[in-house]
């Protein structure tokens, strides 16, 4: 597969990606504890780490991983709206607040680590089909020297 289309899908991939991630850790910070909450983190953290350590780009980690990472970067520096917006209901308002202020931070942090490593960005080397061997000419004994020249009498 070209570069390009890895690129490509990868950036999709973390189109669709990081709005389950949050949904994740969104449903997991309104569930506030049990098994049900345990695997909902697990299975978000099954994509992350998908993302992280897949082969189809780093682009499909390096997108959620702004996204996040920006989320919590703007909870931090108490951007004005950003932590609870004004058009979220209140239940979603606690969940989402903490999502900013804890879990953001730390799964920006590992998919942007993810996407750091140059290897992730080359695409995998194809392998030359081995060329047939040169053939070598046959060691003939060497010719005969050419005959002299004779005169002519004309």
């Amino acid at each position: 597969m070209r570069n390009g289309v890895r690129h490509l899908l990868g950036a999709g991939t973390g189109l669709l990606a990081t709005p389950l991630i949050a949904a994740g850790f969104l449903y997991y910070a309104s569930l506030g504890g049990g098994w049900v909450a345990v695997g909902v983190l697990a299975a978000t953290m099954v994509v992350a780490g998908l993302l992280a350590g897949s082969r189809i780009s780093p682009i499909a980690s390096l997108v959620p991983g702004l996204v996040l990472a920006g989320l919590a970067a703007a909870a931090l520096a108490r951007v004005p709206g950003v932590v609870a917006p004004a058009l979220m209901p209140a239940g979603y308002a606690r969940a989402y607040a903490e999502l900013a202020e804890t879990w953001a931070l730390v799964a920006g942090c590992v998919l942007l680590a993810a996407s750091a490593f140059p290897s992730r960005w080359r695409g995998a080397v194809r392998a030359e089909p081995p060329q047939p061997p040169e053939e070598e000419a046959p060691a003939d004994p060497p010719p005969p020297p050419l005959p002299r020249r004779i005169p002519s009498r004309y």
